[in-house]
């Protein structure tokens, strides 16, 4: 018993670094597929802050990669400060499905931007209350990461509930954004807080591979469901019947604010 629990000790932390590593070239591999598929169908410019951020995202752990090999004392402080940018950048993905939610209503987009960001306001005292409580470092690094992932978790609900109040069309390419990083944002949720309960001693091999699998799910999402583009069908004129009498009234108030809003940003 005593060999046995002596081999499978080492094997442990090397099957988890396996893990690791396919998940990680999974990852990129994706991301590379992705950008690639994006330039040759010209989805950049449909989609540019959602690009950049694979883009951001796919040059920085290269480079942390990288880094990694060549002068592996400079790896964490490279990558923290790589992660911790990660986090606003990653708020460009939620612009992004909130443009395109709106797009057929320019002044009522702004509206979406500016709602969003009241959200992100609003849940910004309780990002910045996780660093009033006296903890250890740690602890209060992951219940910091865990509420920022519940903050863009919160504008997604939001952003859901208006589109299904006013019965705004979703895309098949704006519904996988929000899929993906839907599951991506619930995963990383419960593993900062599975983290943050249970400390590095138990969890901590965990953490270090569901947090790239959440990443590689979420892009998996996206590159079935952003490989081709299909744009949004207005179905409000083909609905017939008593559907057709409800919906109606509700797409001429949407087009009556988005004309007020307009005139209004105008002056």
């Amino acid at each position: 018993m005593g060999s046995g629990t002596g081999s499978a000790c080492p094997s442990s932390p090397a099957r988890m670094n396996l893990y690791s590593l396919a998940i990680g070239i999974t990852g990129s591999l994706l991301q590379i597929l992705l950008l690639w598929r994006g330039w040759r169908c010209g989805l950049f410019s449909r989609f540019p802050l959602f690009y950049s951020y694979i883009a951001y995202v796919l040059s920085g752990s290269t480079l942390a990669f990288l880094i990694f090999q060549i002068h592996p004392s400079y790896y964490l402080g490279f990558y923290w400060r790589f992660f911790l940018v990660l986090l606003l950048v990653e708020f460009g993905v939620l612009l992004e499905i909130s443009d395109h939610m709106f797009d057929p209503y320019p002044a009522i987009r702004r509206l979406g931007r500016f709602l969003a960001g009241c959200v992100c306001g609003i849940f910004s005292f309780y990002i910045v209350s996780a660093l009033m409580q006296p903890r250890s470092l740690s602890v209060t690094t992951l219940d910091l990461f865990k509420r920022v992932s519940i903050t863009k978790a919160a504008v997604i609900i939001v952003l859901l509930a208006i589109a299904r109040y006013y019965r705004l069309p979703v895309g098949k390419n704006v519904a996988g954004l929000m899929v993906g990083f839907s599951v991506y944002l619930g995963i990383n949720i419960v593993n900062f807080a599975l983290a943050e309960t249970f400390g590095r001693a138990v969890y901590g091999s965990m953490f270090a591979v569901v947090g790239p699998l959440s990443f590689t799910v979420c892009l998996l999402i996206w590159t079935i469901k952003v490989w081709r583009y299909e744009p949004v069908l207005q179905e409000a004129g083909r609905v017939t019947g008593a559907a057709h009498k409800v919906s109606e009234p509700v797409i001429y108030q949407i087009d009556r604010l988005n004309q007020t809003l307009t005139r209004v940003l105008r002056r």
